[in-house]
């Protein structure tokens, strides 16, 4: 198989996910071997999975490991310690030095493969038993599951808590790019939880105004959709007019002052093409396409975000502020009572 970008890779595997099973694992060059291909000398693996004859084919012979370890686990088998994905690069790195292969960043390939198969419908990520290193950073709803507000950064963690435990919605931080494992299993959750998945969602997102951001957003919403997810609302805009998402950290919601305050994008990304691709669909910075900055999230108050997010939200939703007042008003009663009992149980009261 050539060389593809991830977006590539993705629309590859979702084009394989309507066949059967033997012709998914044909057009993925995958097959079934009794050996433990771990096992295979250099000069074997080099016949089974060689570019050349010096040379593996790196995500061919990842595929195959990848698929031989799920025929293990289907058996009863547990082959490798199962931690997170990075557990499964530990299981095969050893092999792949053996055959000279670890060079450059294998367990990206690993990764990419992984999506590829998934998104292709031969397993899920949890028929490996993975661990989810982002579960700690979401928080589910009762009322409101299908409203999703999520950020890109771990520092709104404590605004994601409070508008989750305010507002009732769902709300995550994805520490940069979301993982297909992470939504996987955060669809699973939703499912377990009796949410149902047809319902309309609606997404809000606080993300870095620049081409990073828009991937980061624009992948949260694909994994999304990959998963199941596929009735999402389209916010409508200046420049977002076909968007299905709300993002918050745009110049519109910005004062004059904080517009001001961008940084230069990379070269390499406004060379790639991407800036450019971002500013076509964004307006860019300037509102004119311009693909010389960006601006972070960090030039908006929490504050600010918070307001802006609101009014939003009550598009869609009833909001009582008087009761979440009251109710604020009592949590920090509560904190301080706590604290008096806790200082005279130290003063020995």
């Amino acid at each position: 198989m050539k060389t593809r970008s991830i977006d590539d890779l993705r629309q590859y595997a979702l084009s394989l996910a309507g066949l059967d099973q033997t012709e998914i694992l044909k057009k993925l060059g995958i097959k079934h071997y009794d050996k433990n291909i771990l096992k295979m000398a250099k000069p074997e693996l080099l016949k089974n999975f060689g570019k050349s004859a010096k040379t593996l084919n790196k995500s061919l012979f990842i595929k195959n490991v990848i698929w031989q370890t799920f025929e293990k686990l289907q058996a009863g088998e547990t082959p490798f310690d199962i931690g997170n994905l990075r557990s499964f690069w530990y299981y095969i790195k050893d092999t792949m030095h053996k055959a000279g292969a670890a060079k450059g960043d294998p367990y990206l390939i690993v990764s990419e493969m992984f999506m590829l198969m998934v998104k292709a419908g031969l397993f899920k990520y949890s028929d490996f038993g993975f661990d989810d290193d982002d579960k700690g950073n979401r928080w589910h709803a009762r009322r409101h599951p299908q409203i999703i507000l999520f950020a890109e950064k771990t520092a709104y963690n404590d605004l994601m808590q409070e508008v989750n435990r305010d507002f009732d919605i769902t709300t995550i931080c994805t520490g940069g790019q979301s993982s297909y494992l992470s939504i996987e299993y955060f669809v699973d959750e939703l499912r377990r939880r009796g949410v149902d998945l047809a319902a309309r969602f609606y997404i809000f997102s606080i993300v870095d105004f620049d081409p990073a951001g828009d991937i980061i957003a624009t992948r949260f919403v694909e994994n999304l959709q990959d998963n199941g997810i596929k009735n999402i609302a389209v916010f409508p805009g200046e420049f977002y007019k076909h968007f299905r998402r709300k993002d918050i950290v745009i110049p519109a919601n910005m004062t004059k002052e904080q517009r001001k305050k961008v940084y230069i994008l990379p070269l390499k990304v406004r060379k790639s093409g991407l800036a450019a691709r971002w500013a076509a669909k964004t307006g860019g910075v300037n509102g004119k396409k311009g693909i010389m900055h960006g601006i972070e999230t960090i030039v908006m108050t929490k504050a600010q975000i918070m307001k802006i997010f609101l009014e939003a939200l009550s598009n869609i939703i009833s909001i009582d502020f008087e009761q979440i007042a009251k109710y604020r008003q009592m949590e920090t009663l509560r904190d301080q009572m706590q604290a008096f009992a806790l200082k005279k149980l130290q003063l020995g009261l």
